[in-house]
């Protein structure tokens, strides 16, 4: 087979029975839909994330609920994330247990059923008690979804939708947006919040009806002992039935030889992560990804987004809304324009430009906020919202293209749903703190040190690109089995050793054709090598 270099996938000598066009090839079609129905479960929390801010600007929410103070919209928002912390763990065990399709249609449904009683809410308690309930199922379901997208989506696919995943979470929020400015026109004045409430639960519907005809994970299946069911899998939706495609064997041996090496797959424990330096290095990673995704700033111009509004003159709700609307499709597009060129940007270089990029942003907030403070020029308070934008975009370059897709890959199968547990768990500490914490820090911090707060986040931004460059090894064009040995090995031979590893592991079952590259002529009619449709 040979190596493969930095430019080259490690699978693009590999002829496989599917079109360069993946909208041309049937079996990729079909795959591509299933990826669609995994990248939609965060729909959910970017709708109701958006869908809480849009909804304190009609108001008729708030006369409906007594005007809740701002404590009570921190518990209000909180209960979204605090149930996650728990049942991210309960998520892991379903995946374990029952796979990873079950799980999803559990927390999807669970989401279901919270986003219709959050609608028809009668009361506060009601409504925080709807939102507990989103949140449980959200938490089972942010385990399980990303480890299905990347263990059913073709090689050449994987990269692309692991990257654009979070993404949805953003069109979640821009449909939100959307709805609550709709909203704001519905006759009846208790349905202008109770419509875009209801609407949440389009997106666990959608990925409801779409997974019903998705395969389970090979990887689970191959776990399970079901290895026959694993490779018709993968010889079914990978190579459009073709039983002897050459990836499909190739695939097939990555995943027995990798499991293999993890003798203990079905007793994994979480103190597996302190035995050894490279699981520790990846536990180090997994917690850092999940405190940073909301300690990076995001946190507190999401929560002073409106205050920053109302202080430039800006109190109309429907503009209020409309800016709500354009930041989240601003987001969207960031998100998901800038995750399909991760194969060619690198994962490294966009951890490292986010995090510094951020860092520079605020700088410049900083600055407007200063002079603002200093002379009441409203036009440095308006400066600002541009620069909110920026400071985003940068955000959306890695923590919402790379977070889960960063974590899925590196990890090991015996420990991936292990880790995106405790990933979710972090996030949601991360960002439970900033609904109930920071609250009562920021105004204190404001007020005791003005603009200068600005500088905490700047640091924080900082420190996370230095870590990034230290600590974060590169991941791009390599597949999942490859990417889970990087860790242990150093940041920089990482990447050759284990393409090295893999590579010896399963050659016998390639066969020697392969490694002479005879097998190269043996594809059907109409196979194509990777390595001529890895961009399309």
């Amino acid at each position: 087979m040979g190596g493969s270099t930095d430019n080259e996938t490690s699978f693009a000598r590999i002829p496989n029975n599917t079109k360069a066009a993946w909208w041309k090839d049937p079996g990729l079609r079909i795959n591509v839909l299933h990826c669609m129905g995994c990248c939609l479960c965060p729909f959910y929390l970017g709708y109701d994330q958006t869908l809480l801010a849009g909804v304190q600007a009609i108001p008729a929410w708030g006369q409906y609920f007594g005007s809740p103070n701002s404590s009570l919209l921190g518990i209000i928002t909180a209960s979204l994330f605090l149930p996650a912390i728990v049942f991210s763990f309960v998520g892991d065990f379903l995946c374990q247990r029952f796979g990873r399709k079950i799980t999803i249609y559990i927390g999807s449904m669970l989401i279901i059923g919270g986003g219709l009683f959050n609608g028809l809410s009668r009361d506060v308690g009601q409504f925080i008690a709807s939102r507990v309930i989103v949140g449980i199922g959200g938490g089972i379901t942010k385990v399980a979804a990303p480890a299905l997208l990347h263990e059913i989506a073709h090689p050449r696919l994987r990269a692309t939708f692991g990257t654009i995943y979070y993404g949805f979470y953003h069109l979640g929020g821009t449909i939100s947006a959307i709805m609550c400015i709709a909203g704001l026109f519905v006759p009846n004045v208790e349905w202008r919040w109770r419509m875009p409430c209801l609407l949440q639960v389009m997106g666990p519907s959608i990925v409801f009806a779409i997974l019903i005809f998705a395969p389970e994970s090979p990887r689970w299946l191959a776990s399970k002992g079901r290895t026959e069911q694993a490779r018709a899998v993968l010889v079914k939706h990978h190579a459009n039935g073709d039983d002897e495609d050459p990836l499909v064997e190739w695939q097939f041996g990555e995943i027995m030889s990798t499991l293999q090496q993890e003798q203990d797959k079905n007793k994994s424990r979480y103190i597996d992560f302190f035995k050894t330096p490279g699981n520790r290095k990846r536990l180090w990673v997994t917690v850092v990804l999940g405190m940073g995704s909301n300690w990076v700033g995001n946190g507190i111009l999401g929560y002073y987004l409106a205050p920053v509004l109302r202080t430039v003159g800006i109190t109309d709700p429907l503009t209020i809304t409309a800016i709500n609307a354009a930041l989240a499709a601003w987001n969207m597009i960031c998100s998901l324009g800038l995750g399909s060129q991760s194969e060619r940007i690198g994962r490294r270089p966009m951890w490292i430009i986010s995090n510094a990029g951020m860092g520079i942003g605020f700088c410049f907030i900083m600055g407007f906020a200063a002079g603002f403070a200093n002379t009441g020029n409203q036009a440095l308070g308006i400066a600002v919202i541009p620069f909110i934008f920026i400071v985003y975009g940068f955000y959306d370059l890695a923590w919402i293209c790379l977070n889960y897709t960063y974590v899925a890959e590196f990890l090991p199968y015996n420990l991936r749903t292990k880790g995106l547990a405790i990933y979710i768990t972090f996030n949601n500490l991360s960002n439970a703190f900033n609904q109930l914490i920071l609250p009562f820090v920021n105004p204190i911090a404001l007020s005791a040190i003005s603009w200068r707060y600005y500088a905490v986040y700047i640091a924080i931004d900082f420190v996370i690109a230095v870590i990034a460059y230290l600590h974060f090894p590169e991941t791009r064009r390599l597949t999942i089995e490859e990417i889970s040995l990087m860790f242990d090995y150093g940041t920089k031979e990482g990447r050759q050793m284990a393409l090295q590893h893999i590579e010896h592991s399963h050659e016998p079952r390639m066969g020697k054709d392969m490694e002479d590259g005879d097998g190269m002529d043996k594809g059907k009619p109409g196979a194509v090598h990777l390595e001529d449709s890895r961009a399309r």
